[in-house]
């Protein structure tokens, strides 16, 4: 990349956020203004503990980590991994979050700081950019635009029959980030489903033992019986974040439903309802595997 591009990543703590956060740290010409955590995976001061993990194993101790919303806007808090095997399994952070500002908060004051020129990717509930967005209602025209990994159109939701785990964790939030007229591409389970990681992937990655990532691949290998589907939900958002012609895209408006029986459901909408977005629907899933290759074992080429 021949020109830097400043990111806000909102993340809830998960390994495939970890991934699109070493994914980030370690492409040229990115530069992390912050990180804030969110529930969903586990407990936004867990995410926020992982998040300073995952920047340090890609190097960083810079980047502040801010804590965010707790819980979701309108619905109980649900969490989808409470028992945080990644926490586990990398230690404690050498950092702690910054105390002086909320994830919403950072949003708001790096929009401020980057008006127009900084990119937000979400990783996760969409609680702290909807906390934000009541805070400054023009934070749609002083962010660049929003890359966020949300949603199912066409599948079978991942948390539900109809909802996918982002959205459904606070469709309220959800449905306000969708209809703020942001510069949003939406990255959905559609897509995310058909970035997998293969059996030689891990193989390669395996090697390394001496590294986090190679003791969790090595741990997946050694499950019995079919290789455990992982889909790279996140870095799959992150790479598009870094490239937006990673992918291929339709443009159409999308709308939350919010009742009891599809709570979480993303659709298209008539575009009165909603203004349109861009939609992730084609992308390079293998070169995604190349990249994160590079991102966590420097100097490897990958033949996956």
């Amino acid at each position: 990349m021949t020109t830097k591009t400043t990111v806000i990543v909102d993340q809830d703590g998960g390994i495939d956020d970890t991934l699109a956060l070493i994914l980030l740290v370690r492409t040229p010409g990115i530069e992390i203004a912050g990180v804030g955590s969110v529930h969903g995976n586990v407990t936004a001061e867990a995410a926020a503990n992982n998040g300073l993990r995952a920047l340090e194993l890609a190097g960083d101790h810079i980047v502040p980590v801010a804590i965010g919303a707790a819980e979701p806007l309108a619905q109980p808090l649900h969490l989808a991994h409470p028992e945080d095997l990644f926490g586990k399994a990398a230690g404690s952070p050498k950092r702690k979050p910054i105390s002086e500002e909320t994830a919403a908060e950072q949003i708001v004051r790096l929009a401020h700081k980057h008006r127009g020129e900084i990119d937000l990717l979400t990783l996760g509930p969409l609680t702290n950019v909807a906390l934000a967005l009541a805070a400054e209602p023009e934070l749609p025209r002083l962010v660049r635009r929003v890359v966020s990994m949300a949603g199912a159109l066409t599948v079978r939701g991942n948390i539900s029959e109809h909802a996918e785990s982002n959205v459904w964790h606070d469709p309220e939030a959800a449905a306000q980030v969708l209809s703020a007229g942001f510069d949003l591409t939406l990255v959905p389970l559609d897509l995310t489903r058909k970035a997998t990681v293969t059996r030689l992937w891990l193989e390669r990655i395996a090697v390394d033992q001496d590294r986090l990532w190679g003791r969790l691949a090595a741990m997946l290998l050694a499950v019995p019986g079919k290789l455990p589907a992982f889909p790279l939900h996140d870095p799959l958002a992150a790479a598009i974040l870094l490239d937006p012609t990673f992918a291929t895209y339709r443009h159409t408006p999308v709308v939350v439903d919010l009742d009891e029986d599809r709570r979480g459901q993303t659709r298209d909408a008539d575009a009165e309802h909603a203004p349109a977005v861009a939609i992730a629907v084609e992308a390079r899933t293998s070169t995604l595997l190349d990249l994160l290759i590079h991102a966590l074992m420097p100097g490897r080429a990958s033949r996956s």
